[in-house]
């Protein structure tokens, strides 16, 4: 049994990588699905915790000089009070139907990008091109990292809104990439914290992501190699791809929720 937990390992690192080397997020959306096949989530979400941890640094160092940083620090201040909100609404808060309502934005998100209404939001910027910011982008991110740590604490999720905003502001993949690579490095560093406290980062746990590491190295790097030859069109549409799954995804999470209080 044990050997057909390190294959799984193994494959969710490499699918994790390889996500998040071509989209700029997804790891954990991709990786947390196999990993809970084989494990419980006390240890599955430690694990797809630490590997995203490890993947947004390597991302971030890659693309330093390509983040947006004052959308990267609006982003985090404007997490701050949300987070509080969720902590203070935690117990109360309707899980389903934040879900859902949640899920449905995405897919919207998603299918307003892939219809081609890109008019401002596909501005190809090549490795060296300095990143302009914008102030039209200020209101609707302050907005956006409230709502992203509210539901971070409030449901576990806290980075399909970013990536919905960002996405849609953001000129090109590497702009787009390097900031969300921040963002998900705070939030991780953060989340793995937290875990570490609360006792769920065990051995085990930290035997099986050494045993990954390599797989995951190596999905990041062929993911980043593959973002680099595409174009900027196909990126986006990826990109629009990945959030309407995950999108999707809430959806069924917020009925399921739904249907099992009934």
């Amino acid at each position: 049994m044990e050997g057909l937990v390190v294959v799984c390992v193994g494959a969710a690192a490499g699918l994790a990588g390889f996500t998040q080397g071509v989209a700029g997020f997804g790891s954990t959306l991709v990786a947390l699905p196999v990993l809970g096949a084989v494990m419980d989530a006390r240890a599955a979400t430690p694990l797809g915790c630490l590997m995203a941890l490890t993947i947004n640094l390597c991302l971030l160092a890659r693309l330093h000089g390509r983040v947006a940083w004052r959308e990267l620090f609006m982003l985090l201040g404007a997490s701050v009070p949300g987070m509080a909100l969720g902590a203070w609404t935690l117990w109360d808060a309707p899980e389903a139907l934040l879900k859902g309502l949640l899920g449905a934005y995405l897919v919207w998100c998603g299918l307003r990008g892939q219809l081609g209404q890109r008019g401002q939001l596909s501005c190809p910027a090549s490795e060296g091109a300095p990143h302009r910011h914008t102030g039209k982008s200020l209101p609707g991110g302050v907005a956006t990292g409230f709502a992203a740590g509210f539901l971070g604490v409030a449901i576990g999720v806290n980075g399909p809104p970013v990536v919905a905003w960002a996405s849609r502001r953001l000129p090109g993949r590497d702009v787009l990439r390097g900031t969300l690579a921040g963002y998900f490095l705070a939030a991780g560093v953060a989340i793995v914290g937290s875990q570490w406290a609360a006792g769920l980062v065990t051995s085990r746990v930290m035997t099986l992501f050494g045993l990954s590491l390599p797989v995951l190295v190596t999905g990041l790097a062929v993911g980043a190699m593959l973002c680099g030859r595409i174009s900027e069109s196909a990126f986006r549409r990826a990109v629009y791809g990945l959030l309407m799954a995950a999108g999707a995804g809430l959806v069924w999470q917020g009925l399921d929720k739904a249907l099992a209080g009934v």
